[in-house]
């Protein structure tokens, strides 16, 4: 895995120099690439720090994470459609297909870079011992439903008085997965926090926020770009990004980690997921160098979900 940090790094400038340039069709296709550097690159600098990566330890799985990228990001899609938070600016226009087509290749993306970006930051902070623990609490029946349904109502508002309640966009997916994720006994976060442990929690969100960082930055002077139509908030721009407007990126992280926890569950099975891409203090801890797969031992204390009682 030593060529992923020089391969995504030669990706990267190349591919950003071609983006922020004018030379005719090279630029309009340069996302796909500066992001398959970004990939590249981050898990080669995991390399590098805790001698293991995500594509190490997904092996050929990893892929699954660009396939399952397209549907997620075109649910965005769709409920922006209702808020009409973001629009793109286009070089010319296109048809429906072909737009459909080179959007659904550049949304692939966006799992694996997030999710890529996470391992790293976990597993940099566990090498340094940088562990989160509060007290643990208990999860009861009550609280799931009370959860799901205010995430219902979330998704009512949102087509119901959308310049009002447009920040619901990434909080209404988390209060739903999480729940179903915890109630399946699939691996969740909030199972990790009902525990009293918050390290994968804080890793995903700020693991979100820095790849947050790279697509505004990236999509400055880019073409095509996006570009923000926020009501009341969109003021101070960073980039294109209105400053509060980059409070929604940890929240995606949570959404983009448990969905796919949620899809890898559910296709695969709960244990080949976990394996796959579950951050746990204790198991990567056991995980050498040369292994590509992380086995995560049950934690004794773990109670069964609400749906098992």
């Amino acid at each position: 895995m030593s060529f992923l940090f020089p391969v995504g790094l030669i990706l990267i400038l190349a591919s950003w120099l071609v983006a922020w340039s004018d030379i005719p069709i090279a630029t309009e296709y340069s996302f796909v690439p500066l992001w398959l550097g970004y990939i590249s690159l981050i898990n080669g600098i995991s390399e590098l720090m805790t001698r293991t990566s995500l594509i190490r330890k997904m092996g050929t799985s990893f892929l699954i994470l660009f396939a399952i990228s397209i549907p997620f990001w075109w649910f965005f899609e769709f409920l922006n459609s209702i808020v009409q938070n973001w629009r793109y600016i286009l070089p010319y226009p296109m048809s429906s297909f072909e737009l459909n087509v080179r959007a659904s290749i550049s949304f692939s993306t966006v799992i694996p870079a997030v999710l890529s970006t996470i391992f790293l930051f976990y597993r940099v902070a566990a090498a340094h011992q940088f562990v989160i623990q509060t007290q643990s609490f208990r999860v009861r029946r009550r609280r799931l439903f009370i959860s799901m349904l205010v995430g219902a109502i979330s998704l009512y508002l949102l087509a119901r008085i959308p310049h009002i309640a447009f920040p619901l966009v990434w909080i209404a997916p988390i209060l739903l997965l999480e729940p179903v994720l915890y109630s399946f006994n699939y691996p969740s976060l909030l199972r990790e926090a009902e525990g009293g442990e918050w390290s994968s929690i804080v890793a995903v969100m700020t693991g979100t926020l820095f790849t947050g960082f790279w697509w505004e930055v990236w999509n400055l002077q880019s073409s095509p770009k996006w570009i923000y139509t926020i009501p009341y908030l969109g003021f101070w721009k960073i980039f294109e990004m209105p400053i509060l407007g980059y409070l929604g990126y940890p929240l995606f992280g949570l959404i983009v980690y448990s969905y796919t926890m949620f899809v890898l569950s559910g296709v695969l099975g709960k244990q080949t997921a976990q394996n796959l891409i579950f951050f746990n203090q204790q198991a990567n801890s056991l995980v050498s160098q040369d292994e590509s797969v992380m086995v995560v031992p049950e934690r004794s204390e773990r109670r069964q979900s609400w749906a098992d009682q």
